[in-house]
């Protein structure tokens, strides 16, 4: 009879899921009984217990009233003390009404009743006795009239203590329960898994060992195999997986003893007119072997380049995908509020972190763009003014962060010019951003005014700091990709080192200049110029010249 592996495997599954829901089920069984019991602790034994601590501490008043009552001789002072005693009399009466839908029992009930009729007899000697007894003495004495309250208040302090009791024996009683139903449980639980693993390690180590072997069989005779030996077979007379297995193996070692005979004969016309053709192949190897070099060494460099541009374009937007999905989401938890402080401050640092991260993706997948010449430009016409604004809003809170003041000097009658605005706007955010981050409690300027350069006109960008300044010797280095003025493991300011040689492309494409000046400890003036109305769109050489920047050969 065929037995299939599949079928032994689900068999021992089906044990293991059958002592797995027998386990299920009494575990079930005992968590509600002992919830059952831990919600009779919390919904009567604790509040119970919490009520009967205010009847306490209401009787204690009552008779501290009493007290003052006898010592008191003031009329109005009698009448106020004689209010409060009243106004305890009727909380008293809300405490009895709250306990009792509480009551668990007959004794509690019982104890109860006591308590009621204990404190009623309270009441009724206080306003009966005590109290005309008092109002007939003036003299303020305190013994005789107050001694006589003692036993009926030993009698109701003896009615709490039972009540109290009563429902410490009630809870007592619960958590015997739990316990009972905890130990049950675990000793259930442990003699289960004791079982489930024992027959689960029995069939497990008796398959294992049965099917390793069959397969240490099959491995030996494909180890012959590849070493060449097709002598022999398997002969598994089992009816399952590997019985197929090893039946279609034998089939296999039968049909490679033919194809070897048929391969040999093969083989041998084969080395024949193979050796007439490595004749033919040597003269034409050796003809074209100076030729097929040099074509080797210039397909290889552009391929090269092509790859990096392609896998760095590629791999920027594989980034930039799953960072906007986070950024998404992290936006919805933020203006939702779906979480609470600290989790608020957590989620800003996600947003802030991530835009960042973004900002600096999409600068490697721009400058790839540049390099493999698929920037596309969107011309259109661009207020001057309005930009202006725009770029000093966006970077007011960069400069406030390092305590910088932020001026932009901008004439209101400038006009526009006819360019790419976002491609202007992201080089003069750069600019700027560079102007706040190395800049502290300085100044940060945006001139702009109109300048005719080459014959044309245009308009002048000034970005000027007072930060840290940029030394002479390094400011070849401004332009270059990848590049940083500071390039040591511990640089104080971070960045890719893209943003001005991307801004350097960009300018270009937009027919206009990029220049610096900078002395260090006074700061740095950078000058983008952008013609008013350049003649067509600039298609970016990834090879054309760097613009000549001022203190530099050009």
């Amino acid at each position: 009879m065929r037995f299939p592996i599949r079928a032994k495997l689900l068999g021992a599954l089906a044990i293991d899921l059958i002592l797995m829901m027998v386990l299920g089920f009494f575990a079930t069984h005992q968590m509600a009984t002992m919830n059952d019991r831990a919600v009779f602790i919390e919904r009567h034994t604790i509040p119970s217990l919490d009520t009967v601590g205010d009847m306490t501490t209401a009787i204690n008043r009552y008779r501290a009233r009493q007290l003052e009552f006898l010592i008191y001789t003031n009329n109005g002072d009698r009448g106020r003390i004689l209010d409060h005693m009243r106004a305890i009399e009727a909380e008293m009466e809300t405490y009895f009404r709250t306990y009792r839908p509480l009551i668990g029992s007959e004794t509690e009930q019982n104890r109860l009743d006591t308590v009621v009729a204990a404190w009623q007899e309270v009441i009724d000697a206080n306003h009966n006795r005590f109290i005309p007894a008092v109002r007939l003495v003036s003299d303020g004495s305190v013994q005789p009239f107050y001694s006589r309250m003692n036993p009926l208040y030993d009698a109701l302090d003896k009615a709490m203590n039972e009540l109290v009791q009563e429902n410490q024996r009630q809870a007592r009683a619960s958590l015997d329960v739990v316990a009972a139903s905890y130990d049950t449980a675990r000793t259930f639980i442990m003699i289960d898994t004791v079982v489930a693993i024992i027959i689960s390690a029995a069939i497990g180590l008796f398959l294992s060992a049965r099917i390793a072997r069959r397969l240490r069989r099959l491995a030996q005779a494909a180890g012959q195999v590849s070493e060449g030996n097709l002598v022999g077979s398997i002969n598994e007379h089992i009816r399952d997986e590997i019985g197929d297995l090893a039946q279609a193996f034998d089939q296999m070692l039968a049909s490679l003893r033919g194809q070897r005979a048929e391969l040999e004969e093969r083989n041998r016309a084969l080395q024949t007119s193979l050796a007439r053709q490595e004749q033919l192949m040597e003269e034409v190897i050796r003809g074209k072997q100076a030729e097929a070099e040099a074509e080797r060494a210039r397909a290889a460099a552009e391929a090269a380049s092509q790859a990096k541009s392609a896998f760095v374009a590629t791999m920027s937007h594989e980034l930039r995908t799953p960072l906007n999905a986070i950024l998404g989401y992290a936006q919805l938890l933020h203006l939702n509020k779906a979480v609470s402080e600290p989790h608020t401050t957590y989620v800003e640092r996600i947003l802030t972190s991530g835009r960042h991260l973004l900002a600096l993706i999409s600068d490697v997948l721009d400058f790839a763009r540049i390099e493999q010449g698929a920037l596309e430009l969107e011309f259109s016409r661009v207020e001057v003014a309005t930009l202006v604004d725009e770029l000093a809003a966006m970077t007011m809170p960069l400069a406030q962060r390092n305590n910088n003041q932020m001026i932009t000097l901008c004439p209101s009658d400038i006009g526009s010019i006819r360019t790419d605005g976002r491609r202007l706007r992201q080089v003069l955010i750069n600019l700027l951003s560079n102007a706040a981050k190395f800049t502290e409690r300085g100044t940060i300027r945006l001139e702009v005014t109109t300048e005719s350069r080459y014959g044309t006109d245009g308009i002048r960008f000034a970005v000027i700091d007072t930060g840290i300044g940029i030394p002479r010797e390094k400011q070849h280095k401004l332009f270059q990709p990848f590049s940083q003025l500071d390039e040591s493991v511990t640089r104080r300011y971070e960045g890719t080192g893209l943003g001005l040689a991307l801004s350097k492309q960009i300018v270009q494409a937009l027919g206009g200049t990029i220049e610096v000046e900078s002395e260090v400890g006074v700061g740095s003036t950078f000058t983008v110029w952008i013609p008013t109305a350049p003649e067509s769109a600039v298609i970016i050489d990834p090879s054309s010249p760097a613009p000549h920047m001022v203190g530099e050969p050009a």
